[in-house]
């Protein structure tokens, strides 16, 4: 019996040999925000992220996503923050290189004022942590150069990956440097959230239906032909005006119709063309009591008007 006893003592020592050890670091502990509201007044918001090494040092990348929004669940017009603008570690370590994803999308329109939102796709940045310690990256980002809107999303995303993402020469800190190896954690943070002195989101429809924005080849319809737009305004608020305006592509833009927004914030408005060859419909919310910060629709209803 002896042999069998000792055989199986070494089998299991066998065993718990060929288990790798649990990997910890490096400790993802937890996001902030500043500030946390978000409105016509705000520039910039600030997101950190916890992290902290165990015994020995971590080599890793840090992923940055914004939120995408569209208009009335349609196209993807632009992030609802701009940037990264600025990344630091507050705290021990190193940062390596930021690698910029290309933007995502197009704007919708020539007319660049309109544009609400920016394109700007995720960003990855290199960390290298000493021993034992505790920091924090801190990420600045813009809020955008237009007002926010009611249904705006500016929660980051954060991934923590086991690679590094960029390219280093000899002296720096990260060269000859192998990633770390532990599961990818990922953590959103929270907010901040649209409050106060906001822009006015108008989500648009028509019939016959028209092209959203530069998408696809315009709507065919008649000269004279009624179209019948209907739309509602974020955040949802009664007797608000609402312009119509209609533009041919590249033109200058002239107002069609004026409706107000009844209890529920819904609008409907008619326009029926004059002019022959690609035309744009817009909605405008003009300056006005009420609070809103005046904005238009970020991408216009195209139709090719015919004879």
């Amino acid at each position: 019996m002896r042999p069998l006893v000792l055989a199986g003592a070494a089998a299991l020592s066998a065993v718990l040999l060929a288990v790798p050890p649990a990997v910890a670091a490096p400790t993802v502990n937890g996001t902030k925000t500043t500030p946390q509201k978000v409105d016509a007044q705000t520039k910039q918001i600030l997101y950190y992220l916890d992290l902290a090494s165990g015994p020995q040092e971590e080599a890793f990348s840090v992923r940055f996503i914004p939120p995408r929004f569209a208009t009335s669940g349609r196209r993807a017009e632009g992030e609802s923050i701009d940037g990264p603008r600025k990344i630091a570690l507050q705290g021990p370590g190193q940062l390596g290189q930021l690698i910029q994803d290309p933007r995502f999308s197009t704007p919708c329109s020539d007319r660049d004022a309109a544009f609400h939102g920016y394109a700007t796709g995720p960003a990855s940045v290199d960390v290298l942590l000493p021993p034992n310690s505790a920091t924090t990256l801190a990420v600045r980002y813009l809020t955008g150069r237009r007002a926010p809107w009611a249904d705006g999303d500016y929660r980051l995303t954060f991934v923590v990956e086991p690679k590094l993402v960029g390219s280093y020469a000899l002296g720096s800190p990260f060269f000859g440097k192998q990633a770390s190896s532990f599961p990818k954690r990922t953590r959103r943070t929270t907010g901040p959230l649209p409050d106060g002195r906001l822009g006015a989101h108008l989500l648009v429809s028509s019939a016959p239906a028209g092209t959203w924005g530069d998408t696809g080849t315009p709507r065919r319809i008649q000269r004279g032909q009624t179209v019948r737009v209907r739309g509602t305004l974020l955040p949802r608020t009664a007797g608000r005006r609402i312009d119509l305006q209609a533009r041919a592509a590249g033109g200058r833009l002239r107002t069609v119709d004026s409706v107000r927004t009844d209890r529920r914030g819904r609008f409907t408005a008619t326009w029926k063309p004059n002019a022959i060859g690609v035309q744009e419909l817009w909605a405008r919310y003009p300056s006005q009591p009420g609070g809103l910060t005046a904005d238009t629709t970020s991408c216009p209803l195209r139709f090719q008007v015919q004879r």
